[in-house]
């Protein structure tokens, strides 16, 4: 199931029961598709580069590879990285690292035209890729909290 069933839109896992509510967030299956189709097309040239080396020998091994695995960490980035929004707080994941910020901590959540940044308690903003606007709801309500709208009255359309 996607956000919205827009292009470039993540994937959001099925709910789990009412008990401990998570909601998971993690970018397009396309992205790793894409890497796939990618991975296929150099994957002859690279092992002929490692198999032959017509480059300075050591270079064509390092090339081959390299070509090799760029598509894999790709696909496995976009698989890893995403946001997991349970009841102690939001989980901002990277491909080789993840941070907990707990509910306490945000006051609050901006959107623009790139998404979602989670804005904590000493001012600084963190960005929460894949998230996007339209999550906001369930997100807030798996947190427990308020859905407020703090923009000013003569702003509003």
């Amino acid at each position: 199931m996607t956000t919205d069933g827009g292009p470039g839109s993540g994937t959001v896992a099925p709910h789990e029961p009412a008990s401990s509510p998570r909601l998971r967030i993690r970018r397009s299956a396309a992205i790793t598709v894409a890497a796939f189709v990618a991975w296929l097309a150099v994957g002859p040239l690279s092992l002929a580069m490692i198999a032959e080396q017509p480059l300075w020998g050591w270079f064509s091994v390092v090339l081959g590879v390299a070509m090799l695995a760029a598509p894999i960490g790709v696909s496995a980035w976009a698989w890893r990285s995403g946001v997991d929004v349970t009841r102690e707080g939001v989980t901002v994941k990277s491909m080789f690292s993840q941070r907990l910020i707990e509910w306490r901590h945000i006051d609050g959540f901006v959107t623009d035209s790139d998404g979602v940044a989670a804005i904590l308690d000493d001012q600084s903003q963190v960005r929460l890729k894949p998230l996007r606007a339209e999550n906001l709801p369930r997100v807030l309500e798996i947190g427990g909290q308020e859905l407020r709208d703090d923009t000013p009255d003569d702003e509003r359309q």
